[in-house]
């Protein structure tokens, strides 16, 4: 089953936890996998800090991105085949529970990707 969490919220956190973040939260020590080829590009993070995307921009080029490296990357697709058999996993990120954030768009873009996965608690 697929969670999504906050960093700051552990008690969210189900099963085994990856960082989809480019980043790694300040004072946190590391109790998570790291999935790199889930890092959403640095130009289009710059961007939507910047107030040049919107959300709505961001969640499309961010999937637009995903469809390629799933075209292109053979650990992305071999993690992807696994995913079924991972059991409960949780995508981390920075932010808090309620507010826009890739995490989300993640989790939509697997569940639409992966056969037989399922969501959990979305937050």
């Amino acid at each position: 089953m697929l969670y999504t969490a906050s960093f700051y919220a552990p008690d969210d956190w189900v099963g085994q936890a990856y960082r989809v973040s480019r980043q790694h939260p300040r004072g946190r020590r590391v109790q998570w996998e790291t999935l790199p080829f889930l890092y959403p590009d640095r130009d289009l993070l710059r961007a939507y800090r910047s107030g040049e995307v919107d959300f709505a921009g961001l969640s499309e080029e961010y999937r637009q991105g995903l469809n390629q490296k799933w075209d292109t990357l053979t650990e992305f697709q071999r993690w992807l085949s696994e995913m079924p058999t991972r059991g409960d996993i949780t995508l981390l990120c920075f932010e808090r529970c309620g507010e826009p954030c890739h995490r989300q768009v993640l989790a939509q873009w697997l569940l639409e990707r992966v056969p037989g996965l399922q969501a959990g608690e979305l937050r």
